[in-house]
């Protein structure tokens, strides 16, 4: 396969730009993939403590995200701390044949995190989801329909009308909206904290500002962190700036030193799966395209 690809590069002119680019994406797949064999390390060897016996530093804790001010999922109406809806258009022609991104939304907010027994707030600000996912759904002509709702849930899921005015509504928005703002920390009587900075929803719109629902597909995907469910948090506690109580002195964040910062609902044992397999794949394709680059440099320069 290196061989086909280096002979096609070559006839195409100086392939430099070309190297470098595989060189570049080569070597960040090589450092995410072993940064994820590391999260993988220390999650495996990590237990998971009652957050009644918390200390500073890196902290593996299991609890149910919990706070009465939370956001509301977009396509499922639920109440969560952290969503991620994307919407895809399938190209049928042009250099991007396939799925191809439209719209990208994700929000999140600070949570506690109670195990039954004891709470620790969370900030989730630059943490790693690894989360439920809630509704996917595709809809347009020859779309193959296939609807998934999470059975758990027990709600029925947003209609197709539903969908095509919430990615009108998204298109209308031309530009895409980025910035950060201060959220309060959350707590019982809906006051906590310090002011934790986090991004407004993120929406991205792709380059194609127009839609057709009578000639065009579109797949529709929800992922969130949900209120009430199991989930796993690894990240480093520290002192709450403004703790509103004696048992409110710590919170959970991503440490200046300790950059592993994991909220996951999954169980231990599928996180710990998905990151090894993660890491594997990162790997191996990392230095797939190191080999290839270095091939096409040997193959133009003669030496092989």
């Amino acid at each position: 396969m290196i061989l086909l690809l280096t002979a096609h590069v070559s006839t195409r002119g100086n392939p430099t730009f070309f190297i470098i680019i595989l060189l570049l994406l080569g070597f960040f797949l090589f450092y995410q993939g072993f940064r994820s064999y590391r999260e993988f390390r220390i999650m495996e060897d990590t237990p998971i403590i009652p957050i009644r016996s918390i200390a500073m530093g890196l902290s593996h804790v299991r609890g149910k995200p919990t706070c009465d001010d939370h956001l509301i999922s977009p396509l499922t109406g639920l109440p969560c701390f952290y969503y991620w809806v994307k919407v895809e258009e399938y190209a049928q022609s042009g250099k991007h044949k396939g799925w191809v991104p439209v719209s990208n939304e994700m929000d999140r907010h600070p949570f506690y995190l109670d195990d039954g027994n004891s709470q620790i707030l969370v900030n989730p600000l630059m943490a790693e989801f690894e989360v439920l996912p809630t509704f996917s759904h595709e809809i347009g002509p020859s779309s193959s329909r296939n609807r998934f709702v999470e059975p758990s849930l027990g709600v029925e899921g947003p209609s197709e009308q539903d969908l095509r005015t919430y990615l009108t509504e998204r298109i209308s928005r031309s530009t895409t909206q980025n910035g950060t703002g201060s959220i309060p920390a959350p707590s019982a009587a809906n006051s906590s904290g310090a002011d934790y900075k986090l991004s407004f929803p993120g929406i991205y719109i792709g380059s194609k500002l127009s839609i057709d629902f009578g000639a065009q597909r579109y797949r529709f995907s929800e992922q969130c962190l949900l209120a009430g469910r199991d989930c796993i948090v690894m990240g480093t506690c520290v002192e709450n700036p403004r703790p509103q109580d004696e048992h409110d002195r710590n919170l959970i964040t991503r440490g200046s030193n300790e950059a592993t910062f994991l909220i996951s609902s999954m169980t231990e044992e599928k996180t710990e799966k998905y990151l090894r397999k993660n890491a594997l794949i990162q790997i191996l394709v990392g230095a797939l395209f190191i080999i290839i680059a270095v091939a096409i440099a040997l193959n133009n320069s003669g030496l092989l």
